[in-house]
């Protein structure tokens, strides 16, 4: 297991261009750091196609919180998320921003997401309708079946699928389905 752990780590370091000793603290829930706002780079997250189309069909309108930014691309939607701190020795990525997603007056905020690959999760704060969660793991970290839209492939967790089903009314999300894919790109500019 050590081994494949270290496999993931090296291909990551290898894809993304992580260098050893970069890093910008920052904190996790918003407090002011002067050094938050460091330049390291971001994570792009592009939404699965079928989750795009599921997402329009139903009236969800995603938009970006707090820097990050998204837009189209290949018929879905990407946004991308400022990293605010690279924790080798964790082996852990935090980024500022996030996204809400809202359809009439039901409405979820995902934000401050940390990639961690020792654990294979990414978790968020979750805020909304659904009132303030607070940090919970959104996502699975899976090897990218679609290289052309991430690295790696987000599966939704059972707590993440819950919440969004219990938010708009739906039961259309479950666990361990694809719902999108993420590349780091640690000295990439917005």
């Amino acid at each position: 297991m050590k081994r494949a752990l270290a496999a993931v780590v090296a291909a990551l370091v290898a894809a993304t261009g992580l260098v050893v000793g970069t890093s910008a603290p920052a904190s996790a829930h918003g407090k002011h750091n002067p050094r938050a706002h460091a330049k390291v780079g971001f994570t792009q997250v592009t939404v699965a196609p079928p989750v795009y189309e599921l997402i329009a069909s139903a009236g969800i309108t995603p938009a970006p919180l707090a820097g990050a930014t998204a837009f189209p691309t290949r018929g879905t939607l990407a946004a991308r998320f400022p990293i605010t701190d690279i924790r080798l020795s964790k082996l852990q990525i935090r980024h500022s921003g996030g996204l809400s997603l809202t359809a009439g007056a039901a409405t979820i905020a995902l934000s401050h997401f940390t990639i961690d690959l020792r654990r294979h999760r990414v978790s968020g704060v979750v805020a909304g309708s659904i009132g303030d969660v607070g940090r919970v793991d959104l996502f699975k970290i899976r090897r990218s079946d679609r290289r052309d839209l991430g690295a790696l492939r987000l599966t939704l967790t059972d707590t993440a699928a819950g919440a969004l089903d219990a938010t708009f009314g739906v039961e259309a999300f479950a666990e361990d389905a694809t719902f999108g894919y993420a590349t780091p790109r640690p000295f990439g500019r917005l």
